[in-house]
């Protein structure tokens, strides 16, 4: 039993106060413990997930040097957060347009999305494979993790970028959109591969290697071009003409 008060844990699970602070105790049922249990478990990720973002965003760099796999699902996480608000930076930005045109919210927002997060952890492999083959330390789980620190920078601009899109603040949205895309689609392999790989010894150097991922992905934006730039590409085009 936890004290809804100061949320210590009862050495007695039939206890009517708190052992700590001598709050009253309501007794629950087995499956209210098991939602207590569930809610307390969320709350603690939450607490955790921020922390990662909050280190991530203060001094990536500093920051994705003492981490490994044990922040994956925290990498996973930034991923899947980036890959939402990009379409719905444009979802809001354009509704206007949306509107015209009469696209639905699925085929603007929800596979947009999809398509963005399979394009990351598509480009989370290739680097992973570069790092591989350059001699460079690090397993699966660690490159995700530091892919997602990296990325923790250009998803606050993605956020940034969706509430001047909801205040309708085109133009700094506008700007917002681009060096997030941009950005995270440069920057982030290059940082995660020069943080483990040697700078020589392996098949390809850590600029060749960098070079091999962005083509890769390129290939991987073009494969995915009709559910990642099909409609949502048109949209982003007319609105981007409407104030440049």
């Amino acid at each position: 039993m936890i004290c809804p008060n100061c949320r210590h844990s009862q050495s007695n699970e039939n206890a009517k106060f708190c052992e700590d602070c001598g709050t009253p105790l309501l007794k629950t049922t087995g499956e209210g413990q098991q939602a207590n249990a569930y809610l307390e478990n969320a709350k603690q990720a939450s607490r955790l997930y921020f922390k990662f973002f909050a280190s991530a965003l203060k001094s990536p760099a500093a920051y994705a040097k003492s981490i490994g796999r044990e922040q994956f699902i925290n990498g996973i996480i930034t991923i899947v957060l980036y890959s939402l608000v990009v379409p719905l930076i444009i979802y809001f930005g354009f509704h206007r347009l949306a509107g015209w045109i009469d696209y639905p919210f699925l085929d603007l927002v929800l596979r947009p999305a999809l398509a963005f997060a399979i394009m990351s952890i598509l480009t989370v492999a290739y680097c992973f494979l570069a790092i591989k083959y350059g001699k460079g330390k690090g397993n699966f789980q660690e490159v995700a993790a530091r892919f997602g620190v990296y990325l923790v920078p250009f998803t606050a601009l993605m956020l940034l970028a969706l509430l001047m899109a909801i205040l309708q603040v085109n133009m700094l949205q506008s700007l917002l959109l681009m060096v997030g895309l941009f950005g995270a689609m440069f920057a982030v392999p290059a940082f995660v591969i020069s943080g483990l790989m040697p700078e020589e010894g392996g098949m390809f150097d850590r600029l060749q290697s960098t070079i091999l991922v962005y083509i890769a992905s390129s290939i991987t934006v073009g494969l995915l071009g009709n559910v990642l730039f099909g409609r949502i590409g048109r949209l982003l085009g007319d609105g981007m003409s409407l104030f440049y």
